[in-house]
């Protein structure tokens, strides 16, 4: 080992059992802190050559502990098994990797790495502690498995902060992923993982994440046993809440095939800001799903991807929204019910409206605000709600103006029939302009038109009510064309 680490070459306990697992008692024993003073403290490099650390299926006695120290040489450990924990806290270090080893835990607050920190296919039964890391290029958690620790925790990364990318594809976590605060350069990816917390609020916490490129929740192609060139799909699978609050993500948030069991808790993201959410789960239920205040400029979703309720959408703001597949008007509409089958809010329907009126849909948003009042007149009650049906009916809440120009149709039709079959007295008889039915209703029915009837014959009995009738309808049904028209107008230009 001594001379592998000055030519920086692999020292492997068990040359000959590439590709077996071997168990930790039939491994070579090596006492951490022999370890410890080789990488801190070792003999020179030999000529031509860079010291590293590279040891293969050894079995690691005591605790490694490097808190506070400087390490300047390259450390890889594959296929190890460590009895205790790992500390690092407040260490600086060029390049960590452990592949596919054992580790009870791995403390590591307030780490330096200047290079790479690479956790792939490890194991740790107690929890990874990286809060206040600090890591140069890229940090790798591909197939690692994580256990909680005694607070339920199986990764502490508050305010972690990785340079390049932070990789958790295909990772089993069992307990409370906490990322607050955290900052990644490029993109962060949990394709494929498997995120489960029974014990707690959320199998993810990571509010105030910052992202600079793109936030991964997507499916990720797994490789079958039998057959390297066959591959499965595995998604993205949550097993508890899910919190981003406040996150920045500056390209894509990325849900495409994800699975949500959130079992009573909540999948949020308020506030957040992104670019673009591609909300396209493959399953939800067991929860709220909340974007309240979230800002987006692009909603990429599907009819089936949001959840039948609990669906949280007040002050949700986004520029353009491109569905996926079939997505017709009056399911999005009922998504915007969805998301206030508890409380009115008119927010949502004028968010849809906006982008609708933007995207060159105006009578699409106008049917949105129309469904906006009906759901606000269920919030009415007595005479108000009754004002209220009527005004739909007639007019639509002046959304709808040609329902109100059929209704003065109609109404001109059936005053016409009347007083045909019951024409009234002339005020002075062998005075005044010849009798015309459709003319004398239209005079009655247009309030601010003088045809020259109404004031020239008598009306008396049911007649004069009709006639009072149609005269209040005139208002109400004239005045509705002229000013639902008038908005028509001013929304279309």
């Amino acid at each position: 080992m001594w001379t592998a680490f000055r030519q920086g070459s692999v020292f492997d306990a068990w040359p000959d059992t590439q590709g077996s697992d071997l168990p930790p008692s039939a491994a070579l024993r090596v006492r951490a802190d022999v370890l410890a003073r080789l990488v801190v403290d070792g003999p020179p490099a030999l000529p031509g050559r860079v010291t590293a650390l590279k040891l293969r299926k050894l079995q690691i006695t005591g605790s490694l502990n490097l808190s506070g120290l400087e390490v300047t040489t390259y450390v890889e450990l594959i296929e190890c098994h460590f009895d205790k924990p790992v500390v690092l806290t407040g260490a600086r270090m060029q390049t960590l990797r452990l592949d596919s080893c054992v580790v009870p835990r791995l403390k590591a607050e307030g780490l330096r790495i200047e290079g790479d920190l690479h956790l792939p296919r490890c194991e740790f039964s107690q929890g990874l502690f990286l809060k206040n890391a600090h890591v140069g290029n890229d940090l790798l958690l591909n197939q690692a498995k994580l256990n909680r620790d005694r607070l339920g925790l199986s990764l502490i990364g508050d305010g972690l902060v990785v340079t390049h990318d932070f990789q958790a594809e295909l990772l089993q976590s069992i307990g409370q992923i906490s990322l607050a605060d955290a900052r990644v350069g490029s993109s962060c990816s949990f394709r494929g993982s498997r995120l489960k917390n029974p014990f707690g609020r959320y199998a993810l916490a990571a509010p105030r994440l910052s992202v600079d490129r793109s936030l991964y929740f997507t499916a990720a192609a797994v490789p079958r046993a039998e057959s390297v060139a066959r591959v499965s799909i595995q998604p993205t699978v949550f097993e508890g809440g899910v919190q981003l609050d406040d996150a920045r993500i500056g390209d894509t948030i990325d849900l495409s095939r994800a699975d949500l069991r959130l079992d009573g808790q909540v999948f949020s993201l308020r506030r957040v800001h992104t670019s673009e959410l591609r909300f396209l789960l493959r399953e939800v239920h067991g929860g709220p799903v909340v974007l309240e205040e979230a800002t987006v400029d692009t909603l990429v979703d599907s009819v089936d991807s949001w959840p039948a309720t609990g669906l949280q959408l007040s002050g949700f703001v986004y520029t353009r929204v491109v569905p996926t597949g079939w997505f017709p008007l009056s399911k999005r509409i009922a998504w915007l019910e969805t998301a206030t089958q508890e409380t009115y809010d008119p927010q949502p329907y004028e968010q849809l409206a906006r982008v609708l009126r933007a995207g060159g849909e105006p009578q699409d948003a106008d049917t949105v605000l129309l469904a906006r009042m009906r759901r606000r007149r269920e919030t009415l009650g007595g005479a108000a709600k009754a004002w209220d049906w009527v005004q739909d009916v007639t007019f639509g809440y002046g959304y709808r103006p040609g329902r109100a120009a059929l209704w003065l149709s109609v109404v001109w039709a059936l005053g016409s029939l009347w007083f045909s079959l019951r024409p009234p007295d002339p005020m002075k008889a062998g005075e005044g302009p010849a009798w015309s039915a459709p003319i004398f209703t239209l005079d009655l029915l247009l309030p601010i038109l003088d045809l020259g009837q109404e004031t020239q014959w008598h009306t008396e009995g049911i007649s004069m009510w009709i006639a009072v009738i149609l005269a209040f309808a005139g208002w109400v049904l004239a005045t509705s064309v002229a000013v639902g028209a008038a908005a028509v107008l001013l929304r279309r230009n």
